[in-house]
């Protein structure tokens, strides 16, 4: 019988899990550096908590209690730390700044792990651009600290896509399924859904509005929904903030649709070449503390580990971990080799026994003792 590991997982292998440490270490020292204080939230929580930011239950690995509760892996980290925000650190004084490293599991991932790593931050408390400013500028001094090159991050506003559907004749069926095209970026459907219902007609001009700063400007001329025109200058403020941070890197796609429901305002992904997929995501949130009794504003990220070491690893070679030092001893001289490697340990060096042999496990020096 071959004991396999379930679809959708996988074991990190000595080498790969020093490198995923190491990568989390570079991580967590970058976010303490700009303020963030690490919180650690459950592997799962009642299912009831965990839906409040998600459009459905369906993406759950779900289960029931021996009580009969209904719970759930936690296949996001934001919705977690608004309940924290709201409840455990409802008394602290705000902006809160948080950061978080861990696994989260989705049911739906077919294409990728459903259970996958990540990090991120989330300040909570603070409804200035100066705040969307500073997650986008954390996001993307992580990804150069991380020695991550050639990104580029793209910035849309879940203003402009409500603000032409709220002001069009589309039914609520025809909203969704208009959002739910967007998101796939089947454009052709799109445009057959517009004529069909003869509405929503501006819909078709968002793939077009995707470039740098300037392509702003060509939108206040295009779309005629004054919510939108409010969202197209929430982003010029926010690049105004970001100007001292000296970030260059920066593309607008109002065509951007997110699947997590809890994005009311500015948004945004990180893509690198060769990486299928964002490797870094966000945006604001400004009501899903609402939910937890707590409300508030709040804009974070998250960056994917896994996409992280499979970028690095197409340009580095994974990292054994090779302990540095083995002692070889014999029956006479355990006690002497036991001794030397509690001194060596202290020295900061790994350091194994091992009896003499014909085969010894590796490491990067051998002494006999």
């Amino acid at each position: 019988m071959l004991f396999e590991i379930p679809e959708g997982t996988k074991d990190f292998l000595p080498g790969e899990a020093k490198w995923k440490k190491e990568i989390e270490d570079v991580v967590a020292k970058e976010l303490k550096s700009w303020g963030y204080r690490q919180v650690i939230t459950p592997s799962y929580e009642y299912l009831t908590t965990l839906s409040q930011g998600a459009k459905s239950s369906s993406d759950f690995f779900s289960f029931f209690s021996e009580n009969g509760e209904s719970i759930a892996l936690r296949n996001d980290f934001t919705t977690p730390i608004a309940r924290l925000s709201g409840i455990a650190l409802a008394d602290e004084i705000r902006p809160l700044r948080l950061y978080y490293v861990g696994n989260l599991f989705r049911l739906k991932r077919k294409e990728k792990s459903r259970e996958f790593w990540q990090a991120g931050a989330e300040l909570i408390g603070d409804l200035s651009v100066k705040a969307d400013a500073e997650i986008l500028a954390l996001a993307m001094s992580l990804l150069d600290e991380l020695g991550i090159r050639n990104w580029g991050l793209d910035i849309g506003h879940r203003g402009i896509l409500s603000g032409i559907l709220e002001d069009s004749n589309l039914n609520t069926k025809a909203k969704v399924k208009a959002e739910a095209l967007l998101l796939k970026k089947d454009y052709v459907g799109l445009k057959e859904l517009v004529e069909k219902e003869k509405s929503g007609y501006d819909l078709l001009l968002l793939p077009s509005l995707r470039g740098k700063e300037d392509i702003i400007n060509t939108a206040y001329k295009r779309l005629t929904s004054k919510k939108a025109k409010e969202a197209l200058r929430d982003i010029e403020n926010i690049l105004e903030a970001l100007k001292p941070y000296g970030c260059t890197q920066i593309n607008i796609d109002l065509a951007m649709v997110k699947d997590l429901s809890y994005y009311t305002g500015m948004f945004f992904e990180c893509f690198v070449p060769g990486l299928a997929g964002a490797i870094c995501t966000g945006g604001r949130y400004d009501g899903l503390l609402a939910n937890f009794s707590h409300d508030e504003p709040a804009v974070g990220f998250a960056i994917g580990i896994d996409e992280v070491l499979e970028v690095l690893s197409q340009n580095k070679k994974r990292p054994e971990d090779i302990p540095d030092l083995g002692l070889v001893y014999t029956p006479e001289t355990y006690t002497q080799a036991v001794l030397i490697a509690k001194e060596k340990r202290q020295q900061g060096l790994s350091v194994f026994l091992v009896k003499a042999g014909k085969e010894f496990p590796k490491a990067k020096e051998y002494k006999n003792v």
